[in-house]
């Protein structure tokens, strides 16, 4: 019996529980296979390209459906290999485009070689737009990427909202020329590199939601004051104390809803003077009638934070609108931690 032959349920259960690779070399096989599996909805864990995949360190594409444990890996390189090579060869047509293509699997799923030039981008399109799905995070070396503009706006990646940065040292003109080519702020930014140069305070990455940086010492004081998300994390930034008031004098003075926390580690010891914030914000004393002991994320920062932060021996006041803040200092540690209640209390 033809598969397509049956009811949709019938053949829409088949085909969602085969792996990816089926999926996709069933999908060459006519014109009506692939339509039939347009119509299927899949269940994708968390699609990407990330570039720390492979030993060879080229941007990979990788795709998993929820129920099973075998995925699809792209390399985005061409498939030289000589004849004899481990793997099955097959052809296929993408986009008017003949593909020689080797699968080579492996104990994660399938690997897929092309041999064609600089076909990555087509290939996780035409799956992508197969499943659709949509491309969910990239985990990027910016050194090993050759043109960063013709890169980041492909289309696919449009969907993008979360990107690492895993370079170890990447220059300021390279962060710049990758991130302002995002059409929109990326929603989660983390990177993990050293950064040389000066960072233009208006580039978009201090409009993201959540901005990690592992190695803050390129963050200044500029970006600080012009940062317009909702959460940023700085591991070892070089800041005095002025400049940590004025940020909090900033927030207290003006009309920011939109600020959740700013959590910094390993400042100097001068920075972290709790008398002085003390003094300069009439700071008290947490009081359990007027919030909760534990500061809880919202979902979307949930599944990346420690979710519940204890506050106790925190420093509050209010602003003019009624927002509650909370500076929370603990000099042995090196922390910083200024929240803002959105909501004081969490009810069950």
């Amino acid at each position: 019996m033809k598969l397509f032959s049956l009811p949709y349920l019938a053949y829409s259960r088949i085909i969602s529980s085969m792996c990816p690779m089926e999926v996709i070399s069933l999908s060459f096989c006519s014109k009506k296979s692939k339509e039939k599996i347009k119509e299927i909805r899949f269940h994708i864990d968390y699609p990407g390209i990330s570039t720390i995949v492979y030993k060879s360190k080229i941007p990979v594409f990788r795709l998993r459906f929820v129920s099973l444990t075998h995925q699809i890996s792209i390399p985005f390189k061409s498939d030289q290999s000589c004849v004899g090579s481990k793997g099955r060869r097959f052809t296929a047509n993408i986009d008017g485009v003949e593909h020689i293509f080797r699968c080579v699997d492996n104990q994660n799923g399938s690997v897929l070689y092309s041999n064609i030039l600089n076909s990555g981008f087509k290939i996780t399109n035409y799956i992508v737009d197969l499943v659709r799905g949509n491309l969910k995070y990239l985990v990027l070396d910016l050194n090993l990427i050759d043109d960063l503009k013709r890169f980041i706006t492909e289309t696919c990646l449009k969907s993008v909202s979360h990107i690492e940065i895993v370079s170890e040292t990447v220059t300021s003109e390279k962060l710049s020329e990758f991130f302002s080519n995002i059409e929109n702020p990326t929603k989660n930014v983390r990177i993990f590199s050293k950064v040389q140069g000066r960072v233009d305070p208006n580039l978009n990455i201090f409009q993201s939601d959540l901005l990690i940086s592992d190695e803050a010492e390129w963050v200044k004081r500029e970006h600080l004051l012009g940062f317009k998300g909702k959460l940023l994390l700085l591991n070892h930034p070089i800041f005095d104390i002025e400049t940590i008031i004025e940020f909090i004098n900033q927030w207290r003075n003006g009309n920011n809803t939109t600020l959740v926390a700013l959590k910094m580690v390993e400042l100097p010891q001068e920075a972290l003077n709790r008398d002085r914030f003390i003094s300069e914000f009439n700071a008290k004393p947490w009081d359990p009638t007027k919030r909760e002991k534990y500061y809880i994320y919202e979902k979307e920062f949930a599944n990346r934070l420690h979710n519940a932060m204890d506050c106790s021996e925190g420093l509050d006041f209010e602003r003019h609108d009624g927002l509650l803040a909370t500076i929370n200092v603990i000099p042995s540690c090196g922390f910083f931690h200024f929240y803002v209640w959105h909501k004081r209390f969490n009810i069950a």
